[in-house]
């Protein structure tokens, strides 16, 4: 059969209504080697059916290749990178795709589900809300905003979004699920393990997660702190059994075993190849450059929201800016390379990284550019080495609650966050990451600054006009109405809702709750509890 045979044959299938031949018949055509764009379209929607989304994305990408500015194409392209984790991929794709055809609404959705999976959620919430401009009665659109409010503490407008949602769609999980979470928001707790009760059996298995988590809020409200413990193990196995294909595939370095490489390659590594001359340096578009690092939970989102309301501070909310270097530089022959390379040696790594900014849509406008991401303590080396002059905020806070809290709290999935999946796998990446980042203080010339959570919570003022002279800065009178500012620009992190609270001191002490369950993992606390003074 050649190429006008499988066309028309495709084409009798699509105008019959029966695409599930016309896949078909792509699928048969390219597997003979035939090579045109609505052929390969077909086929990737054929293995997008059929579950096999690696092979569905080597499909569309061929298909684009021959018809760049086919809208068919872009469509089943911007689907197939969604489904493989490629989300700024998507939404390039869907921006190129919107271009042809800008009232599309499905193109609309897939954008701001991206943008969601990239955790940049006030631009999410503006494609959703775009999208509900067009269909006003668009279920899927309006329980991704219930969800949205709820993450953000915002109970009354998850209620909302969530009620017209189930009213187009009673069979909306998403928005049973927001519900649920306004209800221990709050604090109507027997009402949400009501409400959760049926989704404890819900097929898709993040969907039960996410019950399953609430259900620990529920019951951890209701103080039955046995209960909720095993509401929270419950949720993570579920969710460690849709992710264990993905992250442990063995293809790919873990992000435990990327750690514990960089350890005894640094444990190794001369002190003075690491040493870098700081005097003529390019410091970049602003006067001050801060990484703020840590740890998961560790309070740096309510760190970085107090800095964003000083005047003189921009800040940018995790966004994986050095993500280029880190592909260059982190790989096993790599780190020989970035020891022995010059200053001037940076200049491309170091625009890669402005342009991740400016595509991030932050602009560095202030003397201070605050780079809030927490795990960036695994990268240190790097930015020693990019950006020798920037200050590292450090953020600490009591091991026990940073490792229960992040056990407890569910994130957008990435190689890191799976090593949270279970509470002895978050005690041994904590216990990898402090090794790791005590190593590159042996070995780095860095200017660190430590913020405790509970110094924070409790001696504000105090803490933060330390935080401001490090920084180079005066103190700002503003920074007292962070959580206000921070609620109308918006958190894309497990802290929202908290964040929005203002000054949360209910986070010290939690893990004393959990204290039993926490045994099992106190061997490999115990020593971070010495170190940074957390000992009774």
């Amino acid at each position: 059969m050649d190429i006008q045979r499988y066309m028309r044959a495709a084409g009798d299938a699509m105008r019959a209504g029966d695409m599930a031949r016309a896949c078909h018949v792509g699928m048969e055509a390219v597997s003979r080697g035939i090579e045109n764009e609505q052929l390969l379209t077909l086929a990737a929607y054929a293995s997008v059916n059929t579950g096999n989304d690696t092979k569905a994305l080597e499909l569309a990408t061929r298909a684009r290749g021959l018809a760049p500015r086919s809208l068919d194409v872009l469509t089943v392209l911007a689907l197939c990178q969604q489904r493989n984790g490629l989300f700024r991929e998507t939404v390039e794709t869907c921006d190129a795709a919107l271009k042809l055809s800008p009232g599309n609404v499905r193109l609309r959705f897939n954008k701001a589900c991206a943008l969601e999976s990239m955790s940049e959620i006030a631009k999410a919430i503006r494609e959703f809300e775009r999208v509900l401009d067009g269909e006003p009665r668009n279920a899927e659109a309006l329980s991704h905003l219930a969800n949205l409010a709820a993450q953000r503490g915002d109970a009354k407008g998850a209620r909302e979004y969530a009620t017209r949602a189930l009213q187009v769609d009673p069979r909306q999980t998403a928005a049973s699920l927001a519900l649920a979470t306004a209800d221990v928001e709050e604090k109507k707790f027997e009402d949400a393990l009501a409400r959760l009760k049926p989704l404890l059996a819900e097929t898709s298995l993040v969907n039960r997660s996410i019950a399953q988590g609430l259900a620990g809020d529920a019951l951890d409200g209701l103080d039955r702190i046995e209960e909720a413990f095993r509401a929270y193990a419950a949720s993570k196995d579920t969710l460690k059994a849709f992710y264990q294909p993905v992250y442990e595939a063995g293809e790919t370095e873990r992000a435990m075993a990327r750690v514990n490489r960089l350890e005894r390659y640094f444990s190794n590594a001369p002190k003075d190849a690491w040493q870098v001359d700081k005097s003529d340096t390019p410091q970049g578009p602003v006067k001050t450059h801060v990484f703020l690092v840590g740890f998961p939970r560790s309070g740096t989102t309510l760190l970085e929201q107090i800095l964003a309301s000083h005047g003189d501070v921009v800040s940018m909310e995790e966004r994986d800016c050095l993500i280029d270097a880190e592909r260059e530089f982190l790989t096993p022959d790599g780190l020989d390379r970035l020891a022995n390379m010059q200053d001037g040696d940076f200049a491309v790594a170091r625009e890669a990284y402005w342009r991740r900014v400016e595509e991030a849509g932050v602009v560095p406008s202030a003397p201070v550019f605050v780079d809030k991401m927490p795990l960036n303590t695994v990268l240190l080396c790097l930015i020693a080495k990019l950006f020798p002059q920037a200050k590292i905020l450090f953020a600490l806070r009591d091991p026990r609650d940073v490792v229960l809290s992040c056990f407890r709290r569910r994130f957008v999935m990435t190689a890191q966050m799976y090593e949270l999946i279970t509470l002895e796998s978050a005690a041994k990446y904590y216990d990898a990451v402090m090794q790791l980042a005590n190593r590159y203080r042996e070995k780095l010339d860095l200017d660190i600054h430590e913020l405790r959570y509970e110094a924070m919570v409790t001696d504000f003022e105090t803490q933060m006009r330390a935080v401001c002279a490090f920084m180079g800065i005066e103190w700002d009178e503003a920074m007292r109405d962070f959580a206000g500012r921070g609620r109308k620009r918006g958190i894309d992190t497990p802290s929202a809702a908290q964040v929005s609270r203002g000054l949360y001191t209910q986070g010290v002490g939690q893990w004393q709750r959990y204290a039993a369950q926490l045994a099992p993992v106190m061997p490999l606390l115990d020593p971070w509890l010495a170190r940074y003074g957390y000992t009774e």
